[in-house]
């Protein structure tokens, strides 16, 4: 018999692996896709000159850097077969930042707290782009300056990136790992008590304790995930106040928005490149930020949904 619990536990067990795989795809930099690489990782090795520029290291040895020539992203082996197989088919590829591709390797591994670079760092590079306006940098006689224009369009992004990684959660640790197996795990306890029952080994309360012990811990887990996405879907809320004014203004011209200059490193010869933003692109960036919301949403319903019938189940069989 295909449906019985027996392959629901090994289709469930195919779908854990599917909790590696996707992840590995997503957040394993290609051989190769690397940008130019921060020089140092230590904050106290950058000093900041008399002429206001960054160096590292003191004295006659010190040496001059500019933050702007360095990217933080890179291309996965997921991002190539989509620009590959699936781009033309209306699929766009993402590249991988380093705090996205920590929080996908968490999921991949099933850890749940890594530090700041999960939830709390792209909130926080949320807040800090709506509260002090920070736009994209432009090239001005004094370099590349960090502008006031487009910071509704950086900040949606920013939400985009922090909406990929929670969705990961979503589905493959509520959905998949908590919502499905707390239901096949239920199931196998009260077969496995009605079992006892029919034997005459029956002990009501012995059995309710070993069920509470065993189905407490993922209902736990499953709480504290929750949370985690109801957080994420204010942080969507205050993003939405702060760019809906913005997106109804300008959302159906197609004239220049914002302009994002940048560094672009080309045969061993840098040169400044220039990224010209519309409204329509505002607009089509706060729908694909619609999108992750209510993606989320239904998902984390439909994994409730599954978690309070498996409650019910278990204290109404």
């Amino acid at each position: 018999n295909p449906i019985s619990p027996k392959w629901v536990a090994i289709s469930l067990w195919w779908i854990s692996t599917v909790q590696l795989t996707v992840p590995l795809l997503l957040s394993v930099p290609w051989p190769g896709s690397r940008g130019s690489q921060f020089p140092t990782r230590k904050a106290e090795d950058v000093h900041v000159t008399e002429s206001a520029e960054l160096s590292i290291g003191d004295g006659p040895g010190q040496t001059l850097i500019k933050p702007e020539e360095h990217y933080t992203d890179f291309d996965t082996l997921g991002s190539i077969l989509v620009r590959t197989f699936c781009e033309v088919w209306g699929f766009q590829p993402n590249k991988c930042t380093h705090h996205e591709s920590v929080s996908h390797l968490a999921v991949a591994s099933g850890l749940r707290y890594i530090g700041s670079t999960s939830l709390s760092y792209p909130v926080k590079r949320i807040t800090e782009i709506i509260d002090f306006k920070q736009g994209y940098m432009f090239n001005t006689v004094n370099g590349l300056e960090p502008m006031r224009q487009g910071w509704e369009l950086r900040s949606l992004k920013e939400f985009h990136k922090l909406a990929r990684c929670r969705f990961s959660r979503v589905f493959f640790i509520m959905l998949c790992k908590l919502a499905l197996q707390t239901n096949l795990q239920i199931t196998l306890f009260i077969i496995f008590r009605l079992l006892h029952k029919q034997q005459g080994v029956y002990d009501k309360v012995k059995m309710k304790l070993l069920g509470y012990i065993a189905i407490a811990s993922l209902v736990f887990t499953f709480c504290v995930e929750l949370l985690d996405v109801i957080y994420v879907f204010k942080i969507f809320y205050v993003v939405r106040c702060a760019v809906k004014p913005a997106v109804a203004k300008h959302g159906d011209s197609s004239k220049c928005y914002a302009a994002e200059d940048f560094i672009a490193r080309e045969d061993g010869q840098e040169s400044i490149q220039r990224n010209i933003y519309s409204g329509k692109d505002l607009k089509q960036a706060y729908y694909v930020a619609l999108r992750h919301f209510w993606r989320m949403l239904l998902l984390t319903l439909f994994s409730t949904w599954l978690i309070g019938y498996a409650l019910l189940k278990f204290f109404c069989a």
